[in-house]
């Protein structure tokens, strides 16, 4: 087995190679691509507070769009953001039909 030895101005040079190829990217994709807002069931069961049977629910039903790549389940961001939204409403609608 070898060993590579990387001098400051060896390092400085990879960085900046590599900081070239990755420029393309952001120019194609940007900064946040929407490719990679996807969240997983732990995530989306965190930010809507709830089960993941609560979530196999809105899988089943419709309720929540997602994508599955082999047995793993993804959701938009701005799909679950949109559903967060509903449920602050409904919430909210809910405390003033309790306080009137």
């Amino acid at each position: 087995m070898g060993y590579f030895i990387i001098t400051e101005s060896n390092g400085t040079k990879l960085r900046n190679e590599i900081l070239s190829l990755a420029e393309p990217c952001h120019k194609a994709f940007g900064e946040q691509s929407k490719h990679t807002d996807w969240l997983h069931n732990g995530d989306v069961c965190k930010l809507l507070n709830i089960s993941k049977r609560t979530l196999q629910h809105y899988r089943d039903t419709g309720v929540l769009p997602f994508s599955q790549i082999g047995h793993k389940c993804y959701y938009r961001r701005e799909d679950v953001e949109r559903l967060l939204q509903i449920k602050i409403k409904k919430s909210k609608a809910e405390k003033n039909k309790f306080n009137k």
